[in-house]
């Protein structure tokens, strides 16, 4: 995916916009250029305007899903610089070297910083990785994924004893999300499209996106400035998902229109509220955890990993 703000140069009398400097960053869709210093300022102001929209108190703790890219260690990072306690939680998917190198890179940005975080493993907790879901179903695998990832979150939240959780989602697949949504008229998803996700059962954590305002160019750019290392690339596994598509349709918009991302996203969001928590929950009867009915999707899917259906003759 091209990164078509990343290579904007900018002469050697361009201002910063905030402190009249020379400015080394542009940012199109904001209109403005900044010194390393004051892109820091911007960043973190906006990160702390999303967190005013979340209804949590200065001291509640906050649980932070990282995964060892980008988004999920830069809002780790400025979490804890805005002053919340925090601790990082790691689902090790088991994807051949990626996985590896993902681990790797939270352990040495936690070291550096000297945060807590715990690392699980999905092989451990459901007895297979994803790459061996990947062999036995023929589903699309990115919604596998993020249907496991979604509900063994929950699961290791409350047994870490946390009740809010942090994701690294940002503007542009926050904006993708939604244009892919309008575009198939899921109305399911669309009802739900919002940064934050109150809790709708006493096993469901609440969940709160910090970065849904800055751009994943905006976060390569806080990780250089910070020294913040992560593993560069998508999911190998990734590859071919229709997200990508919506993304690249809005970069085009971009392109020739910047700020297109925000006002879309930012449009949609300011005439909604919060979702209201939904209590419509039943009981898993495998595993006990909240779902829809008596099954819940993760024992549905281990379900059929065991017991895969006959092929005919």
């Amino acid at each position: 995916m091209r990164h078509f703000e990343e290579n904007r140069p900018l002469p050697s009398s361009a201002k910063c916009t905030r402190c009249r400097q020379r400015a080394v960053i542009a940012l199109p869709s904001h209109h403005a250029n900044f010194c390393e210093a004051c892109f820091v300022f911007f960043f973190r102001r906006a990160v702390l305007r999303a967190m005013k929209k979340f209804p949590l108190k200065a001291q509640d703790p906050i649980l932070v899903a990282v995964s060892g890219g980008k988004d999920s260690l830069t809002v780790w990072s400025v979490l804890q610089d805005l002053g919340y306690s925090t601790k990082g939680i790691h689902l090790n998917l088991g994807i051949p070297s990626f996985s590896e190198a993902s681990h790797e890179a939270i352990a040495a940005f936690a070291r550096q910083r000297q945060l807590p975080w715990t690392s699980y493993t999905l092989k451990d907790l459901i007895g297979y990785s994803i790459e061996e879901i990947r062999q036995k179903t023929r589903r699309p695998i990115c919604s596998v994924c993020g249907m496991i990832k979604r509900r063994l979150l929950n699961r290791m939240a409350l047994q870490e004893g946390y009740r809010i959780i942090a994701t690294g989602h940002n503007l542009d697949d926050e904006a993708g999300r939604l244009l892919g949504n309008l575009v198939r008229n899921r109305r399911e998803y669309i009802d739900k499209h919002y940064p934050y996700l109150p809790s709708a059962h006493p096993r469901l954590p609440e969940k709160i996106k910090p970065l849904y305002r800055v751009s994943a160019h905006e976060i390569r750019t806080y990780c250089r400035v910070e020294g913040i290392q992560y593993v560069e690339g998508a999911c190998p596994l990734s590859r071919g998902a229709t997200s990508h598509m919506f993304k690249e349709a809005l970069n085009m918009l971009e392109r020739k229109m910047p700020g297109t991302k925000r006002d879309f996203l930012f449009a949609y969001i300011e005439a909604r509220s919060a979702p209201k928590p939904v209590d419509d929950f039943g009981t898993c009867d495998r595993c006990g955890e909240p779902c829809y009915g008596t099954r819940c999707s993760v024992c549905t899917l281990l379900e059929r990993l065991q017991n895969p259906p006959r092929k005919q003759s």
